[in-house]
């Protein structure tokens, strides 16, 4: 049985704070903001507007395929990023689980020859073999965000989240 780990958009906001106030204690101010695609681009945005950073930029890459279930690698799927040579880049993501997707991101990254490149994410897997620079908690349950938990409800029809039967309901009704 799948354990999970469901945070509220206020603990969302209060842990984006605490990354925030940890990045700019360390006097690190990024050029450009680097989100993954999809969980990285809502906790990339907060980071955009605490710290005026107007340049975003995207990369996508997939490595799950479900609630626990992983391809053998993360692909890249598409990279929206230019002007970061000799920047300083922040990589966002939500979750840190295997780490493999923050380490093959920040490896195509590399390849643009930025200034330097931070990571952060809002949570960590204890098990990660790739730390971000910048966390807020170590969760070691599959975490249902705000912004995925329909994604979870698809596969899962027992994840515990609000709003569950009105999502399936009109989710089923559209795809007849």
């Amino acid at each position: 049985m799948v354990e999970y780990y469901i945070p509220t958009w206020d603990e969302i906001e209060e842990d984006v704070f605490q990354i925030a106030e940890k990045i700019a204690n360390e006097k690190f101010v990024p050029d450009v903001i680097i989100a993954i695609l999809t969980g990285g681009v809502i906790p990339a945005k907060l980071f955009s507007d605490i710290f005026g950073i107007k340049t975003l930029r995207y990369i996508e890459i997939k490595f799950y395929r479900g609630v626990n279930k992983t391809d053998a690698k993360p692909v890249v799927k598409a990279v929206y990023v230019n002007d970061v040579e000799n920047k300083k880049i922040l990589i966002v993501d939500d979750v840190a689980d295997s780490g493999e997707t923050l380490e093959a991101v920040t490896n195509v990254i590399a390849m643009f020859n930025p200034s330097l490149i931070r990571t952060a994410t809002i949570y960590v897997k204890p098990w990660s073999r790739k730390y971000p620079d910048y966390y807020s908690k170590i969760i070691d349950k599959w975490i249902i965000f705000p912004w995925d938990k329909w994604d979870v409800v698809r596969e899962n029809k027992d994840a515990p989240v609000k709003n569950k039967e009105r999502f399936l309901e009109l989710h089923n009704s559209i795809k007849k």
